[in-house]
């Protein structure tokens, strides 16, 4: 019998465990803006230097660095997409994952390999422990940090051609934030992370905007115009000239703007983004960017489970208002109209209000879950519900604390009603439901979110 997919799985398991152990939750919520700032910067200055240590891996190639409220992750892939299908050798870097770990970094169509993992994970600690040491004891060395230090090292060893990075959180501070890109891109700008990056969408672009830096060119999606004011501020500081992405495609396709679903904006914003490549000496061919858009796509992203058996269910990581609204256009459209029913969890850290507004009455029954992540702190099942009442939902609201159970119930529901199961609220539920469909050791091991072999067990079954 072969064991070599247990041995590949456990190698990935413990190097999760080493990079889990950086963890620390979230104690740093109630500082102050200046406090954040400072220890931000500490660790973007602490990350150069280890880059350095290792002679500068994330200057041997050049990047596409993005970042947005909505869209950021699916345009990264997009453009990842399109370059690929132009011939060139691709490093992708996306984030948080949805599943598992290695979904964070990928050449190509494959996600790092487990063996690849586990060596980059205890080389990037080890080189930290030995430039520090005891000077992490007032601020500990962080598991954003290793990852930054991680994917940059990695591109740079497999020999990329051209990597794209998507930013974390924010941009400005965020520890991917220590690169010179060649095209900084804003997807858009909404209200998100308020405490960290807020309190107004002004200071949100303001953040968002530290990501354009001299020797770029800027693309930018819709924006509001004070939004766009703050980020224009920026790369007129910077020498950088900023594009629309709209503008550049309806003035190259001589189309009237027309109202469009977030997946034509990622589209358009990621086309722009290789029209401006190829200005920089890029070979990208129409077909390229066409097929790149049409095979570029993430797991959770408004994405129906495997199997036959009805109900289907629907899966998508939508976490901020913006998301949630634009999901719920989507949705309906592809369910014909007929209201799913809907299974949402939420970390505590958002406010569920405005969120739960944006489903109006759409569902036709609210399921409220919880999910389960290390190192932050899930919204009670039960909280979520009174919030979905207070919301002013009229509808049947059910409360399930356990996100397996909760997706059951909702089958059940679902083909009584002869509707559609829509799982959302939250990346980390989507990644705890999928593994229903996906197990853990396939995605790792065949390195696709998509593994060939998904486990059969329980599909469509109450």
């Amino acid at each position: 019998m072969n064991y070599l997919p247990e041995s590949e799985f456990e190698s990935y398991k413990r190097a999760v465990e080493n990079l889990e152990c950086l963890i620390r939750g979230e104690r740093y919520a109630s500082e102050s803006a200046i406090s954040r700032r400072q220890r931000a910067q500490a660790k973007l200055e602490r990350i150069r230097g280890i880059l350095r240590s290792l002679d500068d891996p994330h200057r041997r190639y050049p990047v596409v660095h993005v970042t947005g409220t909505s869209g950021k992750g699916s345009t990264a892939a997009a453009v990842a997409a399109i370059l690929t299908a132009g011939g060139y050798r691709v490093g992708l870097r996306t984030s948080p994952y949805v599943q598992v770990a290695t979904e964070k970094l990928q050449v190509g169509a494959s996600l790092i390999d487990a063996g690849s993992f586990a060596e980059m994970a205890t080389r990037v600690l080890n080189t930290a422990a030995r430039l520090f040491g005891p000077q992490q004891a007032e601020l500990p060395f962080s598991y954003a940090e290793a990852w930054s230090v991680l994917g940059y090292w990695w591109f740079a060893e497999r020999a990329v051609d051209i990597a794209v990075v998507e930013v974390g959180a924010g941009g400005r501070f965020d520890t991917t934030n220590v690169i010179d890109p060649i095209v900084s891109v804003i997807t858009s700008v909404g209200l998100d992370h308020l405490v960290t990056l807020g309190p107004t969408i002004s200071d949100i672009a303001w953040h968002k905007a530290g990501i354009i830096k001299p020797g770029s060119t800027a693309v930018v999606g819709d924006l509001p115009k004070d939004v766009f004011s703050v980020v224009a501020e920026e790369a007129k500081s910077a020498s950088v000239t900023l594009i629309q992405a709209r503008e550049l495609h309806h003035a190259r396709r001589h189309v009237p703007p027309v109202a469009r679903g977030f997946k034509d904006r990622n589209a358009e914003i990621a086309g722009a983004v290789a029209r401006v490549l190829v200005q920089k000496g890029f070979v990208i061919s129409e077909l390229a960017v066409s097929e790149g858009i049409r095979s570029a796509r993430l797991p959770a992203r408004l994405e129906r489970m495997p199997g036959m058996v009805e109900p289907p269910v629907w899966v998508d990581g939508a976490h901020n208002e913006d998301k949630i609204a634009s999901l719920m256009a989507e949705a309906m459209q592809l369910f014909g109209g007929v209201p799913p029913v809907i299974v949402v969890g939420m970390l505590s850290s958002k406010d569920p209000s405005p969120i739960l507004s944006r489903l109006g009455t759409a569902p036709s029954t609210i399921i409220a879950t919880q999910p389960s992540v290390i190192g932050r702190e899930s919204l009670a099942a039960d909280t979520l519900a009174s919030a979905a009442i207070a919301s002013g939902f009229a509808g049947e609201i059910r409360v399930e604390p356990d996100p397996d159970a909760s997706v059951r119930l909702a089958e059940r529901v679902a083909r009584r009603e002869g509707s559609a199961v829509l799982v959302t609220g939250s990346l980390y539920l989507a990644g705890q439901v999928r593994r229903r469909w996906f197990r853990d050791p396939d995605v790792v091991v065949q390195r696709t979110p998509w593994p060939t072999a998904p486990r059969e067990r329980g599909l469509g079954s109450p």
